[in-house]
Formats: structure tokens, C-alpha cells, sequence
């Protein structure tokens, strides 16, 4: 139910980008649409989700008995778009480190340019070029699922679907191909349309793993975290996509390694440390920008960005939302992140930011595999946000 993590018909997503780029739909005749739904599908739904909710609370005890232990590393905000009187917020302000969320921030400025004309909607991406910036058990596979999509010899694959792809699959030598692409990307000019202001810039994910270990420093402890830095991370990702030696040397330490990471408590200090990180307030803002009603972002923009966030593959998904789009990001060492919009038949639009971080190994690995922090947006947007402050002091 809600699994974030699951695959796409590259088919349909094609299908949709076309539509998208031939149909410039302003939000107000989407609107209409999902209300002519919800009059023609949502009366034999209504009892269905309201039964649902009840099924989340196991799940969820794990993840709030995890934020009673640790209340300052959590944050969350939950607003109902057509109340925002009615919105919650905890921590809001405090800065987490961003996992993967921060590839949205890409996938923004590569719609935006397309939507400009600064990048051509034909512009396609060189496989082998692309293949470069993964690195062999760094991303859980999710770099060989979105390439499973495509024909083994394919030779270059459009640059759009590789955006599409970087959210829906999370492949982190997508995101790491589509920065360098943007490299002169100006971030305080996409940051002051979003009103953004406590969010560093999005970085190469890649970098992450060769900065807390590879065959030129091995693994780095404690004692090394206070002079890593993010400069001599993205170095170590030129020398692998760049020098062929430093590349197959790198290649075969990770292949000797049974651990490919320093302890847990070194990798979240990394993450703390010398990744993106940002608030919950400003993400919110992000959210605002592709599903309000401001004009932040182009109608296209918008349209390209919930179309890569937008689940259509679930049957749960299809028996109680209008829409419900989501970009989840995790990262041994404890951080698990979650940015979210769903619109249920018998409900309001809402948006959801949920920012873990020193989560500890065993909890982490629990609310990974039961999907927590997906069920929880589910349960917010079945509760237009009510019960979160109970939730959250409660003893039980």
C-alpha cells in the first residue's frame, strides 16, 4: 500500500510528456476535472478510504515511538491547500540534510529550461555518457531498474525522460548527468522564484558514497569528517567519470568490499555535515509552487513536474486518489525524507514535508521496509493534516 518505490511504464510516461507539451491546461480546468471525477467516481470510494486509515496505525507507531525518542530530529509540515488556516508545522524551520528530494530541485530548472527553449524538448542523452556517472552499488540499483526500461543496445535516450526518470526511479547518475548539463545553472534565480531561503544548493549524490569511501582513502572515520568537504567529493566524481584508470581501480576496490560504508554514525555526520540540506518551510514553498495557484512556475512547469511526481501504477493509489505525487529520499546514516500532494475523492488537497535524520540502523532499516513515512502521508492527507499534535506528544 503507498509503496514509494516501485516502477513506471516509460510507455505511458512518454504518452503523458507528449500530452503535456501539446496541451498548456491552466490549473483552473484541472481543477474541474478532478471535481467532475470526484462527482462520477467518488460516491462508491468514500467508505473504502475512511476504512484505510485505520490500517496505517502499526505501521506508524514505529515511526512516531521513533520521533518521541528523538523529538529535534524530526520536522514536518502538513498543509490542506483549500485551508491553509488549518496547517501544521513542527520544527519547520530547522535545517535536515535532503537526500534525494533535493533532485526535484533539478528536475525544476531542467522543465523550466525546456520551457524557455534554453534546452530543445529533442535533446537526448548519450547512454555511455550517462552510464559514466553510476557507480556500482551506491544507489540500491535504482540506476539499472530506470535503464531496464529501454532495449539493452539503446544508444541515447531523451534527456526529458531521463528527468522523469531521476524522480520516478531516483537514479542518482541521472540527477549527477542532468547538473552537469546545467552547469551554469544560476540557483539564487530559481531559489528567489521559490522564495527559497534556507536550502543549500542541490550537489552530485553520487559524490556522497566516494566521499566516505573509496580506493584512494578508504573509508573515513570521525577523525576525517571535520576536513571532508564537498569540493574534494565532486573531484573524486571527475576522476571516476573522467580518468579511466582512477575509474577501474575504484571499480574493483567496490567489488572486493562487503561493506561499502563507514559506521553509521560517521555517514550521518556526513550527511550533516557536507550534503544539501533544507527546511520543511521552504519545501512546502516547493510544493505550493507546482500544485497552488500562484505563478511561481509556468502552467508547463507545472504540468511536467506532476506529471514526473504523479503515481499511476497502483492500484491503492487509483481506489482513493484524484492525484497523489510524491519524491522520497533516504540515506544510510539516517536520514529518511518525503515530500507529498494528494487529492483523495472524499477530501482536500494537501501537501506534506517529512524530514528524518540519526535515525538509528535498525529503526531506519524497519521504516524503509514498511514504507512509514509513505503511510504517513497517507494517513495526513485522509486527515487533512487534523491529529498530527496528538500524534506526536502522545504517550501510547
Amino acid at each position: 500500500m503507498g509503496n514509494l518505490s516501485g516502477s513506471h511504464d516509460f510507455t505511458r510516461i512518454r504518452r503523458t510528456i507528449e500530452s503535456c507539451r501539446r496541451l498548456k491546461k491552466d490549473m483552473t480546468k484541472l481543477r474541474l476535472l478532478f471535481l467532475f471525477l470526484f462527482m462520477t467516481l467518488g460516491l462508491g470510494i468514500t467508505t473504502t478510504a475512511a476504512q484505510e486509515v485505520s490500517t496505517f496505525e502499526p505501521v506508524l507507531s514505529l515511526l512516531w515511538n521513533q520521533v518521541r525518542m528523538q523529538p529535534d530530529d524530526f520536522s514536518i509540515g502538513c498543509m490542506p491547500l483549500d485551508a491553509p488556516v488549518y496547517s501544521f508545522l513542527y520544527n519547520a524551520d530547522d535545517t535536515f540534510p535532503l537526500a534525494s528530494i533535493s533532485k526535484l530541485l533539478i528536475f525544476i530548472e531542467v522543465a523550466r529550461r525546456i520551457d524557455i527553449g534554453a534546452i530543445s524538448e529533442d535533446e537526448t542523452v548519450d547512454v555511455e555518457t550517462l552510464n559514466r556517472y553510476n557507480l556500482p552499488r551506491t544507489d540500491r540499483g535504482a540506476h539499472d531498474r530506470f535503464m531496464e526500461q529501454y532495449p539493452p543496445d539503446v544508444q541515447a535516450i531523451p534527456l526529458l525522460e531521463l528527468a522523469v526518470g531521476m524522480i520516478q526511479y531516483s537514479s542518482n547518475a541521472a540527477s549527477d548527468y542532468l547538473l552537469d548539463r546545467l552547469v551554469s545553472v544560476n540557483w539564487d534565480s530559481l531559489y528567489q522564484r521559490l522564495s527559497l531561503t534556507s536550502t543549500t544548493y542541490p550537489h552530485s549524490l553520487t559524490m556522497i558514497p566516494l566521499l566516505m569511501n573509496n580506493h584512494e582513502t578508504g573509508k573515513v572515520t570521525m577523525a576525517d569528517v571535520a576536513s571532508l568537504s564537498t569540493t574534494q567529493g565532486e573531484r573524486f566524481l571527475d576522476l571516476y567519470i573522467e580518468d579511466e584508470l582512477w575509474r577501474q581501480d575504484e571499480i574493483d576496490y567496490r567489488s572486493e568490499l562487503r561493506s561499502q560504508f563507514p559506521s553509521w554514525d560517521v555517514q550521518a555526520a556526513i550527511l550533516e555535515q557536507h550534503t544539501a540540506t533544507g527546511t520543511v518551510n521552504d519545501f512546502l514553498k516547493v510544493l505550493m509552487a507546482i500544485y497552488g495557484e500562484g505563478d511561481a512556475l509556468s502552467t508547463d512547469v507545472k504540468m511536467m513536474t506532476r506529471t514526473a511526481l504523479r503515481w499511476e501504477d497502483s492500484p491503492f493509489i487509483s481506489d482513493h486518489y484524484l492525484e497523489y505525487g510524491s519524491k522520497l529520499g533516504f540515506y544510510s546514516g539516517g536520514t529518511l525524507t518525503l515530500l507529498a500532494y494528494g487529492y483523495p475523492y472524499d477530501g482536500a488537497p494537501v501537501i506534506s514535508a517529512t524530514f528524518l535524520r540519526n535515525i538509528p540502523q535498525r529503526t531506519y532499516r524497519e521504516l524503509l521496509q514498511q514504507d512509514a513515512i509513505g503511510e504517513l502521508a497517507h494517513w495526513m492527507n485522509f486527515n487533512g493534516c487534523v491529529g498530527l499534535r496528538e500524534a506526536i506528544t502522545s504517550e501510547d
